[in-house]
């Protein structure tokens, strides 16, 4: 088996809490509704880890609480564990952050960020422990913090806006407390996703392409930037679970050493798919 690393097992940690557990819903149908969801993350037939998170969801704001952990042979290469706490509101189409705090603990060192948005959504502000190591990331400045959201708010717009019967293309500036980057979507229409494990989904999914150029606070020197084309190396396969909720049933991630899977564990999540 191949080292699963730390960067490996933070890009499963950003895909399973964020686009692996996005629900959107509105006042006439999902007024003050809360979900929890459940991932298992693959590589090969190996676990990684998985992820569980709890959705408040309600028509002007939204709340969300979740973690990774690493599991199985993982462990051996890499404990890992992650948490994140998001609280968004929305304005007009978009949903806007007012909080992220993220925290997660790797070989028994410790990082924590608690990052806050100003009255109006302009403006981000974060205290770091430990602060950035400039020797290992590329800085940050006061210009990265405007004009940005947290990257669960994107995802949850860009829901927003395949419920509304658009299409999955859209760019969003984002920042998480550590790292600043643009998010983007690209469509790839809607495909049939077959049922490979007993708890899995299979059915109908709008298929997301999704990348992430990095722009401050990333890593100065990391093999997963690097791709051979301008295709993305990430698809998140979104279905409607009923009571238009929406919901990534499966993430695909194609990394230089082979292909990460997530899959959405509908066993272990307080909803089932429609029949």
């Amino acid at each position: 088996m191949k080292k699963v690393s730390r960067p490996i097992l933070l890009i499963v940690f950003c895909l399973v809490t964020g686009i692996g557990t996005a629900v959107n819903g509105t006042a006439n149908d999902l007024s003050s509704a809360t979900f929890d969801v459940l991932y298992k993350t693959e590589f090969g037939a190996v676990d990684v880890g998985t992820s569980q998170a709890t959705w408040q969801v309600a028509d002007d704001k939204f709340s969300m609480q979740g973690g990774f952990k690493s599991e199985g042979i993982a462990t051996l290469f890499a404990d890992f564990e992650g948490y994140v706490s998001v609280k968004a509101v929305r304005q007009g189409q978009s949903w806007q952050g007012q909080r992220i705090d993220m925290a997660s603990i790797y070989k028994s060192k410790s990082r924590a960020s608690e990052t806050f948005w100003s009255a109006d959504g302009k403006i981000a502000s974060t205290t770091l422990e430990p602060p950035l190591d400039l020797e290992k990331v590329y800085p940050l400045n006061d210009a990265m913090m405007r004009g940005v959201t947290d990257p669960f708010s994107a995802m949850m717009t860009m829901l927003a806006r395949l419920k509304a019967g658009g299409p999955c293309i859209g760019t969003f500036q984002i920042y998480d407390g550590r790292r600043r980057a643009e998010l983007r979507f690209t469509d790839y229409g809607t495909r049939k996703v077959i049922k490979d494990r007993d708890f899995a989904y299979q059915g109908t999914a709008i298929v997301c392409g999704v990348e992430s150029k990095p722009i401050g606070g990333h890593r100065r020197k990391s093999r997963f930037g690097k791709t051979n084309d301008d295709k993305p190396r990430t698809r998140a396969y979104i279905a409607d679970m009923g009571n238009g909720v929406l919901v990534p049933v499966r993430m695909e991630t194609t990394l230089f050493f082979g292909r990460i899977i997530t899959r959405l564990d509908l066993a272990q999540s307080n909803f089932q798919p429609p029949l």
